[in-house]
């Protein structure tokens, strides 16, 4: 990128800051017009430049690489950066979209800089924050003082919807709700970092974060050579440590909670699992007896110590919550209050990131700390007060206001950037439940260069650093965080579910700048490069926890997984069947009998009684159109519930797959089959087995339904059975195999078929 083309971004970002646009007129006006102010209303504040059009010193190399670099191949660094996430499958859920419910996130290579130096401040400030918010929380459930002091309303308290009344009296091993939090943090136009907001239920974003850091380690490996960039690698060991923290029990048995492959943030829920060999476990998976809580493996039940759970409070036990949810685990509080499992979040931790409540965090750092913030507070006007209710509906058009339970950017009105028709819609919504809004001045959030369709230009960004309170109360922060950028120009929305996209965050140590002839080298060594790529030697599974060597302890693998990896194996062997079937149709192989044959004892749609031309065309039909789009789709289905245990790059290849099957390129996405079959052979043996089995079962069935000789099938499928860990019911097979092989009756595969349904149907 020339130079010129660095003043013209820096000319559109001062015409950005300048101007803002009325929807409802579509006229443009300046911003202290717009919002009425005695005085102008200060540029957002540059990351990257100074107010004298120069770049930071701590920004420097990044200025050099931007000035250095044509915009093709910035835009190629880009476009590399999407088929690695696109390869990977990263992507988020849009519940609100029907027609395309997962997307890519969109990721930017031009890095944020944070100074090392600002990074101690950022640091200090959240962790005050979070100890206070963790005091607070442990107060309202307990002793109530702050309430009492009469320093937080308790009708405020009381009536957040994220109150838990169960959670009163409840004495936690370690004191301690909010073990992961996120706090979202913004400059404004001065370059000060504020508080946007806090998120202390189930954060996400930090395997974002992550993947964002791998890619720009892999793309810009040069400038990682040369820049003392802080690293974030080690997140997944500080959060098994930070769980591990929130018990007394040596070595406890963490598992992570999700939803399900529905949720918009299955994909971290499988990552985090994945980086910390830990179960990744369905509410189903999960049983309480004896006010205990266990898993269901294939080798029996294991006790769970911590749950990492990624569902939200109303859903994670029917019994004490909703009645009608099906992802939680019935008795699970009643495990919790008798003190036999952790769970991580607490439940009613929500309280303390009610954005109602949002504006006392300072006077519970004073009341509970006696220490002034280091981090301010926005100015938040609270609509449930008369006289701020008044302000705010005369302001709606110079102020932003929020749901006071609201998330992901929905329900949010930004006044300057809205129209008069949605002013007044939104009016309407803050005077039929005031208590329910929040509002805030509109900031111009700081800006970043970023790549978008005509160049380098600003776009708003905020950042989401990730918390971890140890039982000890200690806090631990990565140096970094979640940049999130909003891509529409002039947008001060940078939630992905609004548009919004990502970048990685590079805290740079400052500490040499002054000493230009330092030695601020970071070269990536051997060693460094060789535990990137650990798993492509041993891979990592979940373990069960209480064994001194790692070695020694056995994998867990879920009974539902233990079904996924079968069904997958099934599937996966009828893809090659149908494949073969289409080559043959094509190919003209078949006689009109062999066709009929098929016809009538695999199920096709076509009438045996038809022409043989007529009869092979609608089979090609059936094929193409219905039947192996749902195979592959199935494939899919069981490849996500599987995630836990199959390595990355396993994973990778089904996803393109997936990919190549939407294209509607089938014959690829069959040849692609034989990659992923080839990576699940070194795979753990136990998972091996189970996908091995499920393809032999498939063989089996399908020799007897078309009445062809099925000892080769009976044999394999017997050897497999043998290769399944000892004292499990699959063994039960055996006996049944071996029956079936002796006096070649379909009834005997019948008793198999019935028995191995049976099996399966107990994992789910």
């Amino acid at each position: 990128m020339t130079k010129e083309t660095t003043q013209s971004a820096k000319q559109n970002q001062s015409q950005e800051q300048a101007t803002t646009t009325d929807k409802g007129n579509g006229q443009q006006q300046t911003q202290s017009q717009s919002q009425k102010k005695p005085h102008p209303k200060q540029q957002s504040f540059d990351e990257l430049l100074s107010s004298k059009g120069k770049y930071r010193p701590v920004a420097k190399s990044v200025g050099d690489w931007l000035d250095n670099t044509s915009m093709d191949a910035i835009n190629h660094l880009n476009e590399q950066a999407e088929n690695i996430f696109y390869r990977k499958g990263v992507t988020f859920t849009v519940y609100s979209d029907a027609e395309n419910i997962e997307r890519m996130i969109p990721f930017d290579i031009i890095p944020r800089i944070i100074s090392g130096s600002e990074w101690q401040t950022i640091e200090k400030g959240c962790k005050q924050r979070i100890t206070a918010l963790n005091a607070f929380l442990h107060d309202i459930y307990h002793d109530q003082a702050i309430m009492k002091a009469d320093v937080v309303p308790a009708s405020y308290v009381y009536a957040s919807g994220c109150y838990e009344p169960w959670m009163m009296g409840i004495e936690l091993d370690k004191p301690i709700y909010s073990h992961i939090s996120g706090i979202d943090l913004i400059r404004d136009e001065s370059g000060k970092f504020c508080v946007l907001e806090d998120n202390l239920r189930t954060p996400s974003g930090v395997s974002y974060m992550l993947e964002s850091r791998n890619i720009s380690e892999m793309l810009l490996s040069d400038m990682f050579a040369h820049t003392p960039i802080l690293g974030i690698s080690d997140y997944p060991n500080r959060l098994k440590k930070c769980l591990a923290s929130s018990t007394s029990k040596y070595d406890p048995q963490i598992v992570i909670l999700t939803p399900g492959r529905f949720n918009s943030a299955y994909y971290e829920h499988a990552f985090l699992a994945h980086e910390m060999s830990v179960p990744l476990v369905h509410g189903y998976d999960l049983v309480v007896e004896d006010s205990k809580v266990y898993m269901q493996g294939i080798r029996g039940k294991v006790q769970v110590d911590i749950i990492y759970r990624r569902i939200d409070d109303p859903f994670i036990d029917p019994l004490a919550f909703e009645s009608n949810s099906i992802l939680g685990v019935s008795g699970l509080m009643s495990a919790y209050r008798a003190g036999n499992v952790v769970i991580v979040n607490a439940p009613g931790t929500g309280v303390a990131d009610d954005k109602s409540l949002y504006p006392f965090v300072p006077d519970m750092i004073k009341f509970y700390l006696d220490e002034e913030p280091i981090l301010p507070n926005i100015e938040t006007y609270q609509c449930r007060k008369p006289d701020e209710l008044k302000y705010v509906l005369d302001n709606l058009d110079k102020l932003v206001v929020k749901e006071t339970q609201g998330s992901g950017g929905y329900g949010m009105l930004i006044g300057p950037t809205s129209s008069k028709k949605e002013i007044e819609d939104y009016r309407k919504r803050l005077l039929d439940n005031p208590a329910g809004f929040i509002a805030q001045p509109t900031i111009s959030l700081s800006t970043n260069p970023t790549a978008v369709a005509d160049g380098i230009a600003p776009r708003h960004i905020d950042l989401r650093p990730f918390i971890l309170s140890h039982g000890d109360g200690s806090v631990d922060i990565v140096p970094g965080g979640l940049t999130r950028v909003a891509m529409v120009e002039g947008s001060l929305v940078v939630n992905s579910s609004q548009g919004g996209g990502i970048k990685d965050t590079w805290v740079i140590d400052d500490s040499d700048l002054d000493n230009p002839d330092a030695d601020k080298c970071n070269p990536v060594s051997l060693d460094t490069a060789a535990a990137s790529h650990a798993e492509y030697y041993d891979r990592v599974q979940p373990t069960e926890a209480g064994y001194e060597q790692l070695d020694d302890a056995p994998m867990i693998l879920l009974l539902s997984t233990a079904s996924h990896l079968i069904w997958l194996g099934r599937y996966s062997e009828r893809l090659y069947y149908y494949d073969s079937l289409m080559k043959q149709l094509i190919k003209g192989d078949f006689k009109k009998s062999q066709v009929q044959h098929l016809i009538t004892h695999l199920g096709f749609e076509a009438d045996a009684d038809e022409s043989f031309k007529a009869m092979k065309a609608q089979m090609m039909t059936d094929l193409e159109q219905t039947i192996i789009p749902s195979v592959v789709h199935s494939i899919e289905t069981n490849v996500q519930e599987a995630k836990g245990v199959i390595g990355k790059d396993t994973a990778e290849l089904y996803n393109l797959i997936k990919r190549l099957s939407s294209a509607g390129t089938y014959r690829a996405a069959t040849l692609q089959l034989h990659a992923c079959n080839a990576a699940m052979k070194q795979e753990h043996p136990t998972v091996t087995c189970f996908w091995q089995l499920g393809r032999h079962f498939e063989q089996l069935e399908r020799a007897v339904l078309l009445n062809e000789d099925s000892l080769a099938a009976s044999l394999e499928f017997k050897h497999w059975i043998n290769e399944l860990p000892e004292n499990t019911r699959w063994r039960e097979l055996t006996r049944l195999t071996n029956q079936m092989i002796r006096s070649k009756q379909i009834s005997d595969f019948d008793l198999i078929s019935q028995e191995f349904n049976i099996i399966l149907r107990q994992g789910v």
